[in-house]
């Protein structure tokens, strides 16, 4: 399950956006070279390029009162009617960076492919805010969005919840905590390229790990220790890091992991360990995708394709 997809090498279509980014001034904020803020703003720079362009929604903001406050957004295909089903997808960027705005074209496209409504959030980012404030929020967004359902317009008897990166961390965990709490499970999970383990003595950090592809195994370890306040105990605690947890009882799960990702084991072996358990589960890997491929849709047909993936995944589960 470890065996890395062969070659190394990003796709020529990864090659060609790079191009586009450096033309246009535009990178990925380094946490490890540049003040945080610096690093936010150039991120939210990035990502104000990625989602120009795609289709119109109707779109519906909410503040939850939480603490901190959580910003909600609620994606609806144009001129849809009746109570929808629901997806509620949390970003990614490290639990350091993103906000209300990340993926935001991608949203927009699930919600008008799926025919289902996106639910965005913007949880508290660390350090400013450590484990577990961010996963208190994603709760918080789903009993309001249970609690409130009909005012929304929303069919919570068909809903599914998942996350990219730290994103598909907070999603798994969030999974961890319903089925602990005896609470109504949705019916998919999904978990793109999740930030899972601290554990990066596996092959994927080993030899996707140096950065060449983007993300490192030093920034991972950097966003590590600023989302868990430098508690040890946390590192292997199975709420923060859920690829530690039991997963019995999880719902049908899918799995999306990029090929050139020091991350990537993470998935493979949450593969496994689902496979183990006996949890319904399906796993795509994308040759020559680095991490954070997923909202380049506009540039890459990978990317294109595992929306198309999880678009037919919700098709099928929240029909």
């Amino acid at each position: 399950m470890n065996d890395l997809p062969q070659p190394l090498q990003p796709d020529g279509e990864v090659i060609a956006a790079q191009a586009t980014f450096k033309a246009r001034g535009l990178v990925n904020g380094d946490v490890l070279r540049q003040p945080l803020a610096e690093a936010r703003s150039a991120t939210y720079a990035y990502q104000a390029f990625l989602n120009e362009g795609g289709p119109d929604t109707e779109v519906v903001e909410h503040h939850l009162p939480t603490t901190p406050p959580t910003p909600v957004r609620i994606y609806r295909p144009q001129g849809s009617a009746g109570p929808l089903p629901v997806y509620l997808h949390i970003h990614g960027g490290g639990f350091a960076i993103g906000n209300l705005n990340t993926l935001d074209r991608w949203k927009r496209e699930v919600a008008a492919d799926a025919g289902v409504a996106v639910v965005g959030m913007e949880y508290a980012l660390s350090p400013e805010h450590p484990y577990p404030t961010a996963l208190n929020q994603v709760m918080a967004v789903l009993h309001w969005l249970r609690k409130d359902a009909a005012a929304l317009d929303l069919d919570m008897q068909r809903f599914a919840i998942g996350g990219d990166s730290a994103g598909g961390n907070l999603a798994l965990a969030a999974l961890l905590r319903l089925r602990d709490g005896h609470q109504p499970l949705p019916r998919l999970g999904a978990i793109v390229y999740g930030m899972l383990s601290t554990n990066h003595a596996t092959p994927s950090h080993r030899d996707l790990g140096d950065g060449r592809f983007g993300l490192s195994t030093e920034k991972l370890d950097w966003f590590w220790t600023q989302y868990l306040g430098g508690e040890a105990t946390l590192r292997v605690h199975p709420e923060a890091t859920p690829l530690t947890a039991r997963l019995e009882g999880l719902p049908p799960l899918l799995l999306l992991a990029a090929a050139l990702d020091p991350l990537l084991d993470d998935t493979l072996n949450l593969d496994r360990r689902l496979e183990e358990t006996g949890i319904p589960h399906e796993t795509r890997i994308y040759p020559g995708m680095p991490h954070g491929f997923l909202g380049q849709t506009a540039l890459l047909e990978k990317a294109r394709q595992a929306q198309a993936d999880l678009v037919a995944a919700l098709r099928r589960s929240l029909a």
